[in-house]
Order: C-alpha cells, then sequence, then structure tokens
C-alpha cells in the first residue's frame, strides 16, 4: 500500500488566496471599528471575506489523497473525508500532458511538468501530478505495477 504525500506549495496556493482575502476584510473593519469610523468598507470587507471562503471551500473540496493498493486505488478528499475506490479494470485509459509553467498560472513552475490523467468508468477522473504529490513518480510506477499494463 502507498499513500500519497501532499506537496507543501500545492496546499500553500490552495490557501494562500483565501486567507489573503480573509484577513484582508478582516484588517478594513477593523480600520472601520478602531480608527476610521465613518469609512465605508463594510460592504468591500464583506466581499473580501465571502469570496474568501468560497475560494478555501472549493481548494480544499477538491484536494484529495490517493492511496494505492494491489487492487484497488483509492481517492480520499480532504474536507469531507469521501472515499471513492475503483479497481484497475475501471481506468479506461490514460493522458500525459505536459503543462508549461511558463505560460501556466502555476506559481514555482518555470519549464513546467507532466500530469497524468486516468480517465474511468462513469467519467470520472483521477489526476496524478508532480504539482499535486511529492511521491508522484512512486504512485506511477506502483500503479503500473498494480495494473499489469503500461500506460506511459
Amino acid at each position: 500500500m502507498l499513500v500519497s504525500k501532499f506537496e507543501k506549495r500545492y496546499l500553500l496556493r490552495n490557501i494562500f488566496i483565501p486567507i489573503t482575502c480573509i484577513v484582508v476584510s478582516i484588517l478594513l473593519v477593523t480600520v472601520k471599528i478602531y480608527y476610521k469610523k465613518n469609512a465605508d468598507v463594510i460592504l468591500p470587507a464583506i466581499f473580501l471575506f465571502i469570496v474568501g471562503c468560497l475560494f478555501l471551500f472549493y481548494g480544499l473540496k477538491s484536494t484529495y489523497k490517493v492511496v494505492v493498493e494491489k487492487k484497488t486505488i483509492t481517492k480520499i478528499y480532504l474536507l469531507s473525508r469521501k472515499k471513492e475506490s475503483f479497481s484497475y479494470r475501471a481506468i479506461r485509459h490514460v493522458d500525459k500532458e505536459f503543462i508549461d509553467g511558463f505560460y501556466s498560472c502555476e506559481v514555482g513552475q518555470i519549464t513546467g511538468y507532466y500530469i497524468y490523467i486516468y480517465y474511468l468508468e462513469n467519467d470520472k477522473e483521477l489526476i496524478i501530478s508532480s504539482l499535486y504529490f511529492k511521491n508522484y513518480n512512486e504512485l506511477l510506477e506502483k500503479i503500473d505495477l498494480y495494473c499489469g499494463c503500461r500506460f506511459f
């Protein structure tokens, strides 16, 4: 059994913008309460707070870890702890895509990286990338070993 390890930059990216929005909204309200009582910052503060919470919820909702076992692969979502298990027979095909870091909005990527998209039955996907997981090479090797067929 192999459990994925999150890339710290990936988690940081998922929470940096939302936390920044929430902190700025709290600072705006604090400025109104303690310094400028007549400042009209409530509406922008509420807007930033809501946007920050939505981005935080979406980022954590779509973040998952992968557990590779001999007969199944399991996706465990970070926020809801929901588990999705599927066998290797559920893999229809795999695409290997190169993401050019220069044109991408991904932070810290200069030369680019590969992502592997496993297309599963019922129109589901499993994405494994060095951007998401520290041990993505090990994950790919184990999936290839247990699946018994060469995808890449």
